[in-house]
């Protein structure tokens, strides 16, 4: 999996070592300090990393260091590139102590600070890292605006900065009050983006390797506190299991359940609505229920914004398994000249045309509209999937259609 997706990423780098969400793109500093992170850790793990295109993407960082600007508030793209160059060995020094400082409360984030605080350790400033560190546990779980340009939350916030001060050996920050406030930040969450879920896995990782083995038994059995115990159904249908700690300092435990539910769950959404109607290609409404084989349908999903603000929503409409998606390459070229009564549509960052959903990424925070079109290919009673709408880095801001 890590292999693979070190291939995808560097499907998306740019000529000039920039990466691009979706497709290779130059123009997003944060997120290329954050690849070029990934890399340079699957490149220390011992996975094959290309040299050629790893020295591209410090090459990008080194340039945009030195071509960034002075600011009195922000900072999160420059801390975090100055971070992974100097674990590469090629931050410089200077750069580093006049941003800690002249900038130290400038960086506009909790992360940034400590990000900046781990490139000083790495250095061996540990005065300058531990002042960072301070300054960034300090900050920790504080509310920034809504929208944000390096995909951040509090929770990833906190969890960046534990991470980061534990794997510098910093005692800078109160790694007890980090941990509880991650702990009760991801409890209040129903969904989680995938910066909070990154980042608290690798904040738990750090505290596994620095603390010491746990004395954890499972039924009397020894667990190693660094592995997670997977119990099936039938586990749990039998005696009760007991949990316990042998040790002589407190242990914290996390149980996930996850299933899939007995009933459909109803349509419902905070901050945005989402509906799905059929239409024939006359444009008639129509009941999926009721068609022949071979029949072609329009799907049309309206997503209906109701909160202000940017957004990079994720809409994915997951098909009956009796439907196949016919001819993507109409809507890609947006020749649907024949389609005259559809509502315009709106112009997706990224569209994929699967075996068994529509996903597409729509960077708007106001109301749009997405089409494209499905054959009934086998007769049968098929379910009815959800169609999901789904802010990807505030994902409690999502939408979904009735299932049936």
């Amino acid at each position: 999996r890590v292999n693979g997706a070190i291939g995808r990423i560097l499907a998306n780098q740019t000529g000039s070592g920039a990466f691009g969400l979706w497709r290779p793109y130059d123009g997003d500093f944060w997120l290329d300090a954050y690849v070029s992170d990934f890399l340079s850790r699957a490149k220390a793990a011992g996975y094959d990393v290309p040299a050629g295109a790893f020295e591209a993407a410090l090459s990008n960082l080194r340039n945009r260091v030195s071509y960034s600007g002075d600011f009195d508030e922000g900072g999160e793209a420059l801390a975090y590139a100055l971070m992974v160059l100097a674990r590469e060995g090629s931050a410089s020094i200077g750069d580093l102590r006049y941003y800690a400082d002249a900038k130290g409360d400038a960086f506009g984030s909790p992360l940034a600070k400590a990000q900046l605080g781990a490139a000083l350790a790495l250095y061996g400033e540990q005065r300058r890292a531990d002042m960072m560190f301070t300054l960034a546990g300090t900050h920790a779980g504080e509310r920034q605006s809504d929208w944000r340009d390096d995909y951040g939350t509090p929770l990833r916030d906190a969890a960046g900065a534990l991470t980061l001060a534990v794997e510098s050996g910093s005692d800078a920050v109160d790694t007890g009050r980090l941990t509880r406030m991650i702990a009760d930040k991801f409890e209040e969450k129903t969904h989680t983006s995938t910066q909070e879920k990154v980042w608290t896995l690798l904040a738990a990782n750090a505290l596994l390797k620095d603390a010491a083995s746990a004395s954890i038994r499972l039924n009397g059995r020894a667990v190693d506190g660094s592995v997670v115990e997977v119990l099936e159904a039938d586990a749990l249908s039998g005696a009760p299991l007991t949990l316990e700690n042998t040790g002589d300092e407190a242990i914290s435990a996390m149980l996930t359940t996850f299933g899939v539910p007995t009933e459909p769950e109803p349509a419902g959404g905070n901050g945005y609505a989402i509906t799905r109607t059929y239409f024939t290609m006359e444009g008639d409404t129509v009941s999926p229920e009721t068609v022949a084989r071979n029949t072609r349908l329009v799907v049309v999903l309206d997503i209906d914004a109701r909160r202000n603000g940017a957004a990079r929503l994720m809409v994915d409409d997951a098909l009956p398994a009796g439907f196949e998606i016919d001819n993507p390459a109409l809507l890609r070229a947006g020749d649907i000249a024949s389609l005259g009564w559809l509502p315009e549509t709106a112009d997706a960052e990224h569209a994929e045309f699967r075996s068994d959903r529509f996903i597409a990424a729509v960077d708007q925070g106001s109301d749009f509209s997405l089409a494209y079109i499905v054959r009934a290919i086998s007769p049968g009673t098929f379910h009815h999937p959800a169609a999901i709408v789904e802010d990807m880095y505030r994902p409690e801001f999502r939408a979904r259609t009735g299932a049936g």
